[in-house]
């Protein structure tokens, strides 16, 4: 791990249970070492074990391997308000670019197995009209964009999923499969509704399930519940245990929950996140405030009994968006180091949680939104490299950026030390 990367770095190794019972996967001395003392958490407690998929990936099939180290980015929610769509409309070409966007953060994404995203809008095609908030229906180039810049997957429930009713559901599944992007939380149909996401590679599994709060008061169909996963407990557990029994190492869950624009998770989503581990799960990726909020390991007792340690990122903030102001065009990339040991023990290694900042900006009279992963920048920065269209005032604000967000994420960290 890269100390240059690591804003907020987190080491952590869970275990993972097995026919053969449980024992903790120990983190090596020199991946403890490289991060900073405050942030190492150690862990002994078990965790379970992991195996499905709702598609089938177009990676590697799971196959027995001595050793196994998975590197997964996980991000916020990925928005287009039409001022992004006025930014990527080429009028040379008619058509509708948003590769700029990803210019920076694209070579990160790169050194990760495997890139998760929260996809906020439908893309219905333009029969139904191109149009922002407040009812999202994006061009259809956006799915291959993200498939080059390298997402593997993305959770599709949240509030924005119905915006164009059923047919914007199909829709975008039919764009997302064009373009090779695995998704799970909106579905075609009841039997692919009830196949967890299973992403495979070198032996290892991850489990991938997505809910949402509601859908912004748009009724499901009559007869179609299939459409969409919403929060409920029964459907959360029971999903998880099929991940389960489909062999995923680790099982993520996704929750589209919480409160817009506020900085700290409320009682409900940390009920609903601590709900989930006891169902089993490993890591939840939240979603929805807009902003980034605080992370959490948190220990729980399964329902037999077992102790269980899992990691809760309550908000990634915005990924992309063209909200400003208000910590608005700021969020987070999760780096998540997965390991899986010889004898099959799944477990997070190691965390860290990069800041982003989505700098907005004018040229010859053209909006652009340009996404910069705040650390690498600035290093970029002291080595002399050259940013022209980065202002002062921007840069200014990522290096505050880079003073505060560890601090802010780890609040309910420090709580708890100081109790």
């Amino acid at each position: 791990m890269r100390t240059r990367w690591c804003l907020w770095a987190l080491v952590v190794a869970l275990g993972c249970t097995s026919a053969a019972g449980c024992v903790p996967p120990v983190a090596k001395q020199e991946q403890l070492s490289k991060a900073p003392a405050q942030n190492v958490v150690p862990s002994s407690e078990p965790a379970p074990s992991v195996q499905s998929n709702h598609q089938t990936a177009q990676v590697d099939p799971p196959s027995r391997f001595p050793e196994q180290r998975i590197t997964v980015m996980a991000v916020g929610d990925i928005m287009v308000h039409q001022e992004q769509m006025d930014a990527a409309w080429n009028p040379a070409t008619k058509a509708y670019d948003f590769r700029p966007f990803f210019t920076h953060v694209e070579p990160l994404f790169k050194e990760a197995d495997w890139v998760i995203g929260n996809l906020e809008t439908t893309m219905s095609g333009s029969g139904a009209g191109y149009t922002g908030y407040p009812m999202f229906n994006s061009p259809e180039s956006l799915a291959p964009t993200l498939k080059e810049v390298g997402f593997t997957a993305v959770s599709t429930a949240n509030n924005h999923s119905l915006d164009r009713k059923e047919q914007g559901v199909l829709q975008t599944i039919k764009y997302l499969d064009q373009a090779g992007i695995l998704h799970t939380g909106t579905f075609a149909s009841p039997e692919e509704r009830d196949k967890p996401l299973l992403i495979h590679k070198d032996g290892f599994t991850l489990g991938l399930v997505s809910y949402t709060y509601g859908t912004n008061g748009i009724p499901i169909p009559q007869g179609k519940d299939y459409l969409i996963n919403l929060i409920s407990p029964e459907l959360i557990k029971r999903d998880i245990a099929r991940a389960r029994e489909r062999g995923a190492d680790l099982v993520a869950v996704a929750l589209h929950f919480g409160e817009e624009y506020q900085r700290f998770p409320n009682d409900a989503q940390k009920k609903t996140a601590e709900l989930c581990l006891t169902y089993g799960a490993d890591l939840i990726l939240g979603a929805h405030p807009h902003v980034v909020q605080p992370y959490e390991w948190k220990t729980v007792t399964l329902e037999d009994g077992r102790q269980h340690k899992g990691l809760i990122t309550y908000s990634l903030g915005n990924f992309i968006s063209a909200q400003r102001w208000d910590y608005k065009d700021v969020g987070a990339i999760l780096r998540l180091t997965l390991h899986k040991s010889e004898a099959g023990e799944a477990s997070i290694e190691e965390a860290e949680m990069i800041p982003t900042y989505v700098h907005f900006y004018r040229k010859n009279g053209k909006r652009n939104y340009v996404i910069y992963p705040v650390p690498q920048t600035l290093e970029r920065l002291q080595n002399n490299e050259k940013f022209p269209t980065l202002t002062k005032e921007a840069i200014n604000y990522m290096k505050q950026l880079q003073k505060e967000m560890p601090l802010h994420v780890n609040t309910i960290v420090s709580k708890k030390k100081a109790s």
